[in-house]
């Protein structure tokens, strides 16, 4: 992605824009539950004309909660971790990649009517899981970063340790998690797509700015340390 670099050196607080994701992340979050609890998925399917398939509740209210407890994460990254430029580009691109995956996830997945069974208690455990693996390592970073004698240092402890980009790692994790708890297999073109764009656009970009930020105190550490996944690469 273009920019991507110059974005993490810029460190505008940027928070009407949040402001506004974070409005219409709450508005997709509305959806998903009108889609989920107030009969959106019924009404849906008869304007596509498809079987009226409704998932239990209980399949219903763990995707709700999935997206409830992703919403909440997006406001603490969006107002505390997140200290860069947010541009209204990425403001729309966000908003309409997040909207997407609530109607998404809502839509197919409430539709599932097989019984919730072991596949959605893996999909819980790898979705909290991953929901630590990305929010456990921004906080860490964060309570290191807010100490003035790690003042322009780079982190490379806690949950970094184990990848340079273990946040991203979490994110497909928690993703995966969510794919198993909607019980649609067209749905993991989402982790796929997800994957994708780390390992192409996201962590590229990133790495290039990490570089000429910090040197060879980051060369050292992308030497010694695994890229995004744990172990592997």
């Amino acid at each position: 992605m273009p920019g991507l670099a110059e974005m993490y050196r810029d460190k505008s607080p940027s928070t009407l824009p949040k402001s506004i994701l974070a409005l219409l992340h709450l508005s997709a979050i509305c959806a998903a539950a009108w889609l989920l609890f107030g009969g959106g998925i019924l009404a849906v399917s008869g304007w596509l004309h498809l079987g009226a398939d409704l998932a239990s509740p209980l399949r219903r209210a763990l995707l709700l909660g999935a997206a409830a407890v992703y919403f909440l994460r997006v406001l603490v990254t969006l107002f505390v971790f997140l200290e860069r430029r947010m541009g209204w580009a990425e403001v729309g691109t966000v908003a309409a990649w997040i909207g997407a995956l609530y109607v998404c996830f809502a839509f197919f997945g409430g539709r599932q009517t097989a019984p919730v069974g072991l596949r959605e208690v893996v999909g819980v455990l790898l979705y909290l899981g991953g929901s630590y693996l990305n929010s456990g390592a921004e906080y860490q970073r964060h309570v290191w970063k807010q100490q003035p004698k790690h003042h322009g240092q780079l982190y490379t402890e806690g949950l970094f340790r184990y990848a340079m980009h273990i946040n991203y790692f979490g994110d497909l994790v928690l993703f995966s998690g969510w794919v198993l708890l909607a019980g649609r297999l067209l749905l993991w073109i989402i982790p796929i797509l997800m994957l994708l764009g780390f390992v192409f656009l996201n962590i590229p970009a990133l790495d290039r700015y990490l570089a000429e930020r910090y040197g060879e105190a980051f060369r050292m550490y992308a030497a010694r340390t695994k890229r995004l996944v744990p172990f592997v690469y």
